[in-house]
């Protein structure tokens, strides 16, 4: 039995475009523009003149847990179902912002908030605050397209801690795309080396040094923890009912105390706390904060709407828009070995993502993470 036209659910769309594209495209550009900007705000200024990396996983965290928290508390009369005490109330404009409904409301959330599950975010909340903060050492000490290409070792860690954690399976293909990216990233990592080598071991930008072993170590620490935090925040979602931006305002809580405590450790103690929290916090930072931010969001629309396979299409075009920004605005010199490199990891990128006959493919990209 064919069903019919009218039964068909409409496709999500805005102005006749699809939500999944609309959601991928901005995924990659934001994956692209991150990159970028996270890597120039840190190289263009001289060490002594740069932001707090800490302080800026701390906004982020602040700023996504507020909006989750607001988009939480506009979707509690849908995903908390109504007790035989609870006054029904029409969902209209005046009824939304009605006192005892809005107090109804705060109730209920703060139940799904402080749940008696919430501490097992504590675990990926930790590992997130690690690589967000390894993320800016790697940005600080490799050009832009290399840490976007050699970031995407993120995928290999997420398929590992899949088969380990969760007992999934990965097709012959998957296995065979996941031997690819390793030995893509491993030839960018060679024409890196050489590069060094031919350079003093030392890239100089503007007065900041780049020490790319450096940064390989970071981006490898970034991706284990990735994929890791991916893995048991996936673990979590699946053994609850409670709504993902419920987690999401769980997960940036328990963010925070240790978001803090590098603030802390690194701050000078002649200088107040606040005062140090926002010493060389200009408009780069402020971008590259407001872009993490954004990215969580969008994921949550990626996830919604979208697939694996186009998932994939879109970290392929962030490497691409990475790599020929990085050429036109950071004099990148272009070379066989990082082309070769780059063309294998998205191919592996490309493979992985393809269907195969088992449906269990463990997700790459999580709600308010990048």
């Amino acid at each position: 039995l064919g069903l019919l036209p009218a039964d068909i659910p409409p496709v999500p769309s805005f102005r006749g475009i699809p939500l999944k594209y609309i959601s991928l495209v901005t995924l990659a550009v934001q994956n692209s523009l991150l990159t970028l900007i996270m890597h120039y705000s840190r190289v263009s200024i001289p060490p002594s003149q740069s932001y707090s990396a800490p302080t800026a996983v701390l906004l982020n965290e602040l700023l996504k847990g507020f909006i989750s928290l607001a988009i939480a508390f506009a979707r509690i009369n849908r995903v908390t179902p109504y007790t035989s005490d609870t006054p029904q109330l029409p969902l209209t404009a005046s009824r939304f912002w009605h006192p005892s409904k809005v107090l109804l409301r705060v109730r209920r959330l703060g139940r799904e908030v402080f749940s008696p599950d919430c501490w097992k975010l504590s675990i990926p909340a930790i590992l997130y605050v690690i690589q967000n903060n390894l993320q800016y050492v790697a940005a600080t000490n490799l050009e832009a397209a290399t840490f976007q290409v050699s970031y995407q070792m993120k995928i290999l860690s997420t398929a590992a801690f899949s088969v380990i954690l969760l007992r999934k399976q990965l097709s012959a293909s998957q296995w065979l795309a996941l031997l690819f990216l390793a030995i893509g990233v491993g030839v960018v990592q060679i024409q890196t080396g050489v590069s060094d080598t031919s350079k003093a071991s030392s890239l100089l930008f503007h007065g900041t040094s780049m020490n790319a072993l450096k940064g390989f170590l970071a981006v490898f620490a970034a991706c284990f923890t990735s994929g890791l935090a991916g893995v048991y925040f996936e673990m979590v979602l699946k053994n609850s009912q409670s709504d993902l931006w419920i987690r999401n305002v769980q997960l940036s809580a328990f963010s925070l105390l240790p978001a803090l405590i590098p603030i802390i450790l690194s701050r000078p103690s002649e200088t107040g706390l606040l005062s140090s929290l926002f010493e060389n916090f200009g408009a780069w930072a402020w971008a590259t904060v407001a872009i993490q931010v954004l990215g969580g969001l969008v994921t949550a629309m990626v996830i919604k709407y979208s697939d694996n396979i186009l998932k994939g299409f879109a970290t392929s075009l962030s490497i691409v828009i990475s790599f020929l920004a990085s050429v036109a605005l950071f004099d990148f010199q272009m070379t066989f070995t990082f082309i070769l490199g780059s063309v294998i990891v998205l191919i592996a990128t490309w493979l992985y993502n393809q269907p195969g006959r088992n449906p269990s493919t463990p997700r790459l990209v999580y709600v308010g993470k990048n």
